[in-house]
């Protein structure tokens, strides 16, 4: 994602899921709560503003909680495989695929 990441929570994202997908989603979502306020009058809310707005936040927390539990499940899984790749190069996609002729 950034070197902020890597360095400081030692988080690696190669393919830049976080920037594409993760960001952006969370930035939506927290956007959306802001928006309900803001056009308080819409049609398609279907409850108050101030319940609608909890129920944006209350699915913002629960993306990111399910995210983070089976990205924390998925990498135990990862570890405790014995398949760490040491003999791989990083960032190296030519390991893994070949060129057809």
């Amino acid at each position: 994602s950034s070197p902020f990441l890597e360095a400081k929570y030692n988080i690696f994202d190669t393919c830049g899921v976080g920037n594409l997908h993760g960001y952006p989603s969370v930035l939506g979502g927290l956007l959306s709560i802001l928006l309900v306020y803001l056009n308080s009058d819409a049609e398609f809310l279907n409850y108050a503003v101030g319940s609608q707005s909890l129920m944006q936040l209350s699915a913002v927390v629960a993306t990111l909680v399910v995210s983070i539990v089976t990205g924390l499940v998925s990498g135990l899984m990862f570890l405790r495989s014995g398949n760490y790749f040491d003999d791989v190069p990083d960032y190296d996609d030519a390991v893994w695929w070949t060129d057809v002729e």
